[in-house]
């Protein structure tokens, strides 16, 4: 968690604002790091709801998640990223959530960014923002080259289909409305590595305005990357099936619509 501020920090939200913001963090064996991250994100949004989906850890991930503050669901074992992450927004909706912020449990991101993600919402410019360690203006730990040049193949491949600039695919920090929340969760398959591009492609294609905003991104020194150097050699033509599948989805809907 090197780097990680514990400082709060000062926003333009009322109370009853940021009661309504919940921040989702699927953890799978993260004891060394849940507490810490759990109390930066209270130490800076006191008010809002902070769901850990314990993704079935062995170790004691979920009593330290619950111990710092958290509500922690239990998931039997493990599932999976993307089911963690469904499991949370499921939970945020059925709570009322007005803003869902999803963060990593290993430590690479920073909690007072979670302003900079909602600040376009609030100014009614985007539905979904997206902390990007590529974009001017962020700071970010060296990504190894073949994750890096895997990123920039999708990352081209994205921004050609949505007509805009997304540099960073992959990452797992986002600040996500109601609007992109119901898109997201209308999905039948929802990605089993979520986030990644066929997920904003998605979003996309149904209405959500997509936006970056440059963050601080710190290493994982677990090393232990859901796009790790041997998955990167297998990842864009994954990816790039993925997207194919999202395009021929919405235009079959498109047609049955007309």
């Amino acid at each position: 968690m090197r780097g990680l501020s514990l400082n709060p920090t000062s926003s333009t939200l009322c109370t009853s604002e940021w009661a309504r913001l919940f921040v989702v963090i699927p953890a799978y064996n993260e004891e060394q790091n849940i507490c810490r991250v759990v109390e930066a994100v209270k130490g800076h949004f006191p008010e809002a709801r902070i769901i850990v989906v314990n993704d079935g850890s062995s170790d004691a991930t979920a009593q330290k998640a619950q111990r710092s503050g958290a509500d922690v669901i239990a998931l039997p074992f493990n599932c999976g990223y993307g089911v963690a992450l469904q499991t949370g927004l499921l939970h945020a909706r059925r709570s009322g959530a007005e803003f869902v912020v999803t963060m990593d449990a290993d430590g690479q991101h920073e909690p007072s960014d979670i302003i900079k993600l909602l600040e376009p919402h609030r100014a009614g410019t985007a539905d979904l923002t997206l902390g990007s360690r590529y974009l001017h203006g962020s700071r970010s730990y060296r990504v190894p080259r073949l994750r890096r040049y895997a990123s920039w193949c999708l990352s081209r491949l994205l921004s050609f289909l949505v007509g805009r600039s997304i540099l960073d695919t992959t990452t797992g920090f986002q600040g996500i409305n109601k609007r992109t929340l119901n898109i997201y969760l209308s999905l039948r398959d929802f990605p089993e590595k979520a986030p990644d591009a066929d997920l904003l492609l998605y979003a996309h294609v149904n209405g959500s305005r997509v936006q970056e905003v440059a963050v601080t991104m710190y290493e994982d020194a677990t090393g232990d990357s859901m796009h790790g150097i041997l998955k990167s050699f297998f990842y864009v033509p994954q990816m790039l099936v993925s997207l194919l599948g999202v395009l021929l989805a919405y235009r079959s809907f498109a047609r049955r619509s007309m």
